[in-house]
């Protein structure tokens, strides 16, 4: 608190060297009616101003005022001249407060603040600058170089980077950006996206990205059922050879066919693109080839489609002779039911036919035998190995199991007694070798028998309209001869409608190897 002290009365503020202190001095002119208090503190300072006309104050004079801060001596501070001047300085360095609107090219300077206080002009037209509205790239050094870690987040909306050069035919542009689940943003070289991008197809996308690579053509996994002719005479000249299966439309530009061995590994000759004619169906290949260097053996054949190779599960061989056996002379013996006289049922040369008729039997769809024939002589002896091929053409919409196959006797007693078969029922498609095909076409059926192993080949339609080719193989006996046969039930849908029942077995070709 205040240690003023007493009050003098006076005409005139005494000067500085005559001040007492702790003192207030009431100063008034003689005749009049106020006067002004002047406050003196312990350093002899005066500490309230004169006020002579309301709020105007009294201009002070050196001689009223006495300088004892430290502080302001220290600074060259005595008197109060000292002190107005250095004020008036100061307050020449300070801002006015703006009063109009203006822009950064015509103030283009602003105040800025370090941690120190102390103060600078700046730039006003990098005031509020980001990199959503700068010209970081408008003049030469420009970019960005970032100290920390840094996310942009779209929240959803659009991000495009538009105006870039074309470097597709530019080699050294060989690096992918590429982003983690986070949406962390890197650099590769490509690997991992490619090895991880079969992952993220389905399917028909795997299919459709490999036939484009492949030039449009067939990337879908080959196959082969049937080899023809499975056994090759061994001689000095050209043998043709047929493949049947699916998705053998390879590509002409990009394709090969070689002849392995038996176990497949190995490539023993390569089949020059110019003897292969391909099938844009893509449900055979056919080929030409003088097998007289490989020699007697079996063998197997290579597919390349220009993605994947294709070894064939089946074989073929090359052997020093074949015995063929004349077909067309076959003599048969037959039974029919109740030894009735019919023309819709016989086997006659090479040709066994059954079509149920009134004349058998009264038409029904039950499992009870009614023709039944044999080759009279044995096909083939005990031991041989041998081939037999033929057509059958059916229309076996509804039916029991009718078969052909092989005996030990020539007996026609309407028993079925056939191994090594083939058998055949109609439910409004047929069934045979456990699939389903379409019950009124022609079928491609193929025996072969080695040692004791039988292979069945069936190849024809199936019930969906899809080409298809089935191989089945079994263990027969090696020591008997073997007569040919074939045995049929009753059936019904008889009459010269479009589902009239027939078989009809043509023997093509057989022969001993």
């Amino acid at each position: 608190m205040s240690n003023l002290g007493k009050i003098i009365r006076v005409n005139a503020l005494p000067p500085v060297e005559s001040r007492e202190k702790n003192v207030i001095y009431q100063v008034a002119a003689p005749g009049a009616a106020t006067y002004t208090d002047y406050a003196i503190d312990a350093n002899g300072d005066l500490k309230t101003h004169a006020v002579v006309d309301g709020s105007i104050p009294v201009e002070l004079s050196d001689d009223h005022v006495s300088i004892s801060d430290l502080d302001l001596i220290s600074e060259g501070i005595t008197s109060q001249s000292d002190y107005n001047t250095d004020t008036r300085e100061k307050l020449n360095n300070k801002l006015d407060k703006p009063l109009i609107d203006g822009n950064v090219q015509d103030y283009n300077k602003i105040v800025g603040l370090n941690s120190n206080g102390e103060v600078a002009k700046l730039p006003a037209g990098d005031l509020g600058k980001n990199v959503a509205n700068s010209a970081l790239t408008s003049i030469a050094g420009a970019g960005l170089t970032l100290g920390a870690d840094w996310t942009m987040n779209t929240s959803g909306r659009n991000y495009s980077v538009t105006g870039l050069a074309d470097v597709s035919s530019d080699s050294t542009f060989n690096i992918f950006l590429s982003q983690n689940p986070a949406g962390k943003v890197g650099k590769t070289n490509g690997k991992q996206p490619f090895l991880s991008l079969p992952t993220t197809l389905s399917n028909a996308e795997k299919t459709a990205w490999k036939t484009a690579m492949n030039g449009g053509w067939t990337t879908n996994t080959m196959s082969v059922g049937a080899i023809s002719p499975l056994l090759i005479k061994l001689e000095n000249e050209i043998t043709y050879i047929s493949l049947r299966g699916a998705n053998l439309n390879l590509n002409p530009t990009s394709f090969k066919v070689e002849i392995m061995d038996v176990t497949g590994s190995t490539v023993l000759a390569t089949i020059p693109n110019s003897q292969v004619q391909l099938d844009t169906t893509g449900l055979s290949l056919t080929f030409y080839h003088n097998f007289y260097s490989l020699g007697v053996n079996e063998y197997k054949i290579r597919l390349w489609n220009g993605v994947a190779y294709y070894v064939t599960p089946t074989s073929f061989e090359i052997v020093n002779n074949v015995n063929e056996i004349d077909l067309h002379g076959l003599s048969w013996n037959t039974k029919v039911y109740n030894n009735n006289v019919t023309s819709k049922a016989y086997a006659t040369n090479n040709i066994i036919y059954f079509n149920p008729d009134n004349s058998i039997k009264p038409p029904l769809f039950e499992s009870e035998y009614v023709f039944n024939a044999k080759t009279q002589l044995p096909l083939f002896n005990a031991g041989d190995n041998w081939y037999l091929e033929m057509n059958i053409s059916t229309n076996l919409r509804i039916s029991p199991i009718q078969s052909i196959g092989f005996s030990t006797g020539n007996s026609t007693n309407l028993t079925n007694d056939l191994f090594g078969s083939l058998d055949i029922t109609g439910y409004g498609y047929v069934s045979a070798l456990n699939s389903n095909w379409a019950y009124s076409q022609t079928f491609k059926f193929v025996l072969i028998k080695k040692g004791q192993l039988l292979t069945k080949v069936l190849s024809g339609v199936t019930n969906n309209g899809v080409p298809n080719v089935v191989i089945n193989t079994e263990t027969i006996l090696n020591n008997d001869d073997l007569y040919l046969g074939a045995i049929f039930n009753n059936t019904t849908e008889t009459g010269d409608t479009s589902f009239e029942t027939y078989m009809n077995f043509n023997l093509i070709k057989a022969y001993t190897f």
